[in-house]
């Protein structure tokens, strides 16, 4: 069962979620503001994504641009509300940041 990590107040996990529901798609549902993803997770996709695997609204998303990894990982268990979201992650360790509809039908479906 895929894991999916979100916030019940964000706009695009509820799509998500709904988008999950629509196509029978089996999850966990975890509110990452209490737990937040693998941190293994959390590391590969500030590698691989970089500032895009921060919410570009968060309020100090500005600042914390070019910061290294170690310093967004702290950042990150302090305000888990600095990750971007949704997060989808399957148990052999894959993962998925954000809501994009055409990637998700293409990994899910």
């Amino acid at each position: 069962m895929i894991d999916f990590y979100c916030k019940k107040t964000c706009k695009s996990c509820q799509k998500a979620k709904a988008w999950l529901d629509e196509h029978g798609v089996a999850y966990s549902y975890v509110d990452y503001t209490k737990q937040l993803p693998p941190d293994r997770v959390i590391r590969e996709a500030l590698e691989q994504m970089g500032s895009a695997a921060l919410r570009k609204r968060h309020k100090r998303f500005k600042e914390l641009q070019g910061a290294d990894v170690e310093t967004l990982m702290r950042e990150i268990q302090a305000d888990p509300n600095l990750l971007g979201r949704p997060i989808l992650v399957w148990p052999d360790g894959r993962w998925l940041m954000g809501f994009k509809p055409e990637a998700w039908r293409e990994q899910l479906l």
